[in-house]
């Protein structure tokens, strides 16, 4: 009798976020708390308050049953000052939910570096938030650049149309200097999940919680720190979801190459991102994607479904 033997290939991930704001970082990260294929190697936290949020983030793994997984606090000051601080609001729900307490900064670039340096060519790394852990680890340790499996990010915006304010592009406005350093960088796969893409994604406030059924202790917990943030925004745009989402499924998206340039000198313009279409560039924009196809590999996955 012959037993049939199904291989399921599993993507190493390292996750540097920002999470505690804007729930849509809850939601990436809960996708690969429950997507089959991932192996969550680390997490590490950026942008003001990195403490708190890094906390945020071991709240949502204790929730899915994953204490096991890695967390480390990062930077929470760009490289470069700007006028807004950002607080990550959510985080007044941790005296309600189970979490590892930290209490040091900056130790996510040394963290990164390790764990790329001992799966070389294995990892995918995963950048939701400001660039700054990003860009230090690869202006400190460029040997990670190119022993990384893949580069992936939620940064830019290449639309025709210009943004109300330079902060709507906030991955890249609230640190220019490191979003410039890392558009730079050329790995083996250096993929970018950009905003004119990601804002075809966007739903109404009062839909997003019906998505989340049944409902878990994650999904109890994603909804406890994003709540009040999806209450008051009254939409929901799955910018990081996408980028998680095309590491598995890549054809979800279309791509075109070329190269990045980040202003990092106009006031008035700091953190734009212009895209010059290069068949040798070293950068892959996001060109459409597949909304419906999107949401049910999403929901499926977070809901407990399998999708393969």
């Amino acid at each position: 009798m012959k037993v049939l033997v199904i291989t399921i290939e599993q993507e190493k991930i390292l996750l540097d976020t920002d999470i505690g704001g804007d729930i849509d970082d809850a939601i990436c990260l809960s996708y690969l708390l429950r997507e089959p294929r991932c192996e969550l190697l680390g997490i590490t936290s950026v942008g003001g308050d990195a403490i708190r949020r890094a906390m945020v983030a071991s709240a949502l793994c204790t929730a899915a049953g994953r204490k096991d997984i890695p967390i480390f606090p990062g930077r929470s000051m760009p490289l470069v000052p700007i006028p807004v601080y950002p607080l990550p609001e959510g985080a007044g729900e941790l005296e309600n939910w189970p979490h590892q307490v930290y209490f040091e900064e900056n130790r996510a670039v040394e963290f990164l570096r390790d764990t790329i340096l001992s799966h070389p060519h294995q990892v995918n790394l995963l950048a939701i938030g400001n660039m700054t852990n990003i860009a230090l680890l690869f202006q400190q340790y460029p040997q990670c650049v190119e022993l990384l499996k893949g580069f992936y990010a939620m940064n830019g915006y290449f639309g025709s149309e210009p943004l109300p304010h330079p902060l709507y592009n906030w991955n890249s406005w609230s640190d220019p200097l490191a979003s410039e350093i890392v558009f730079k960088t050329a790995p083996k796969v250096h993929r970018v999940f950009s905003q004119e893409i990601t804002r075809t994604l966007t739903i109404d406030s009062s839909e997003a919680s019906a998505l989340f059924f049944p409902a878990s202790r994650l999904t109890d917990c994603l909804l406890a720190f994003g709540g009040s943030w999806l209450q008051s925004s009254g939409e929901l745009t799955m910018h990081d979801p996408l980028a998680a989402v095309g590491i598995f499924y890549p054809s979800l998206c279309t791509y075109r190459r070329g190269v990045v340039t980040v202003e990092t000198e106009q006031e008035e313009r700091m953190g734009a991102t212009t895209f010059t279409p290069c068949g040798k560039g070293n950068v892959e924009i996001t060109d459409s994607v597949s909304r419906e196809n999107f949401y049910d590999l999403l929901f499926s996955t977070i809901n407990g479904k399998q999708n393969l």
